[in-house]
């Protein structure tokens, strides 16, 4: 019944339902419908739940297991069918200042994940199952964005020269990296500084 389960699509009933895990064959199987709610459905609420009901009692369920369909290819997952549908109704994200510049393609990439926050920093790295040790290698605190690229000594030492070339105090998070603080350069000298931040990068990588 479209893209999203039927608690994202109707909130307020969500809320207001005893069995949030109900099943719609579960719901489906007697009539009048399997469900009860904490209060009485009036207004807006009523309404939803008749529009609710109106979508699913055209629905024919059978015994069939349930499986996964990808809607963009023929049932059936495919890279390409992902690309072209993101670069049809998305495109290339415009809202990172690093894709205007002239740089490598590896290195856009690269801080447009740093601005993300999804650079493979061990912290993330642990959300993936990962068993190894947490500890920035340059010091015993666990290693995070925050603390690689702007809290670590080794990156607080790159910062330091950058300020002290350009004379801006150092950025305090990828917020104001990408935000206010790179906006005080002149746009000519944005090149270079987003240049330096992947040199800073490699340092502390």
């Amino acid at each position: 019944m479209g893209d999203k389960p039927f608690k994202l699509m109707f909130p307020s009933l969500y809320s207001l339902v005893r069995n949030k895990g109900a099943m719609v064959a579960h719901v489906l199987s007697t009539s009048p419908l399997n469900v009860t709610f904490r209060r009485a459905l009036v207004g807006d609420n009523m309404d939803k739940w008749l529009r609710l009901v109106g979508s699913i009692l055209q629905v024919q369920l059978d015994d069939q297991n349930d499986c996964f369909s990808w809607s963009l290819s023929n049932k059936t997952f495919s890279v390409q069918s992902m690309y072209k549908d993101i670069m049809r109704d998305k495109g290339v994200p415009q809202q990172c200042i690093t894709w205007k510049v002239k740089l490598p393609l590896k290195i856009k990439i690269f801080l447009w994940y740093l601005n993300k926050g999804v650079i493979l920093t061990k912290d993330n790295l642990v959300k993936r199952q990962w068993k190894g040790n947490t500890s920035c290698s340059f010091c015993d605190t666990s290693e995070t964005i925050q603390h690689l690229f702007f809290d670590c000594h080794m990156a607080r030492m790159v910062w330091n020269a950058v300020s002290i070339t350009f004379g801006f105090p150092p950025p305090a998070n990828t917020n104001s990296l990408f935000g206010s603080w790179l906006k005080n350069f002149h746009f000519r000298l944005r090149n270079q500084i987003l240049i330096g931040q992947q040199l800073s990068a490699g340092l502390c990588g």
